[in-house]
């Protein structure tokens, strides 16, 4: 087993204490098969450092696991590209199978493809695969390898121990965790796509998103996307109204009124200091649902 570090001048914008990950393995299966690589980015005295845990033969697993997660266990946030699915788990697994006291919580994970999947359309994406990913910010990788195509290699390098095999392998692992550091500046893509309202709660800035939105009755229920975590859960209840919030959601409860136009119109509006109408026959005032949250929000923090 080797350990191979990388250091850069160029400083990729990643979470402060945050570390980028990615693994390469023997197979899907995390009973049967086993981690032969992890790559790992992270900041450090203003350089991007990049380690490499490389096991010669699939026997080097446990001591593998074992330093890397010595590494890893100094950061408060990971970030991964299908981490929740497949690295994770994967790596949960084999600690167990090692008997390697040690377990990654998928909470402290940033995985891009969570991030991504719900902006497809608004992305204009044929799919959400991590190549097709990469083409909205115009990466261009060196290595040509598939993950299956490593696996392969490795199988041969294990039994011939040919030195380009190893550089193959290598370099297929180093741009995977270098261009996924990258990737996390497609959340600035993603926002440009979408419409924010800013609110100071506990002199917190909290940036949200309106998620969705629901119709029923005498009310209308929203939700809306925090970037950041809530510090403190909100729980707040007025007459015609309530607020709702933790861990990453708000959800506001109007009371409705309605009302019956010159024009036989039917109107659905939120009646506080001021009438902000909502619905106009089947037409939904999106833009006025956002207002009237952005006209609570600031009346009531």
């Amino acid at each position: 087993m080797e350990v191979i570090t990388h250091k850069i001048d160029e400083i990729i914008d990643i979470p402060r204490n945050s570390c980028v990950f990615d693994i390469e393995t023997t197979g899907l299966s995390p009973k049967y098969n086993k981690v032969i690589l992890i790559g790992i980015l992270y900041i450090k005295d203003n350089q991007t450092i990049i380690k490499q845990f490389f096991a010669h033969t699939t026997d080097n697993e446990k001591e593998l696991l074992f330093y890397f997660k010595e590494v890893f266990k100094t950061f408060d946030k990971h970030i991964t590209f299908n981490g929740h699915r497949f690295d994770i788990p994967f790596l949960n697994k084999r600690f167990e199978k090692n008997n390697l006291d040690f377990f990654i919580d998928k909470d402290k994970d940033m995985d891009i493809l969570k991030i991504v999947k719900p902006y497809q359309k608004e992305l204009n994406l044929e799919n959400c695969k991590l190549k097709t990913v990469e083409g909205l910010l115009n990466i261009q990788r060196e290595d040509t390898i598939s993950g299956k195509e490593s696996v392969d290699m490795y199988k041969e390098f294990e039994s011939t121990k040919n030195e380009s095999l190893r550089k193959k392998i290598l370099l297929h692992n180093y741009e995977d965790i270098y261009y996924l550091a990258k990737l996390f500046k497609v959340q600035d893509i993603i926002d440009s796509t979408q419409t924010y309202i800013n609110i100071d709660y506990l002199n917190t800035n909290l940036k949200l998103r309106l998620s969705k939105y629901k119709f029923k009755g005498n009310y209308v229920y929203i939700e809306y996307l925090s970037k950041d975590i809530i510090p403190i859960n909100i729980q707040i209840y007025e007459d015609d109204y309530s607020i709702i919030g933790s861990n990453q959601t708000i959800t506001v409860e109007l009371n409705l009124s309605f009302a019956t136009t010159q024009n036989n119109n039917k109107v659905i509006y939120f009646k506080q200091d001021k009438i902000i109408p909502l619905k106009i026959d089947s037409d939904i005032l999106e833009e006025n649902i956002l207002n009237a949250a952005s006209y609570l929000f600031k009346n009531t923090f």
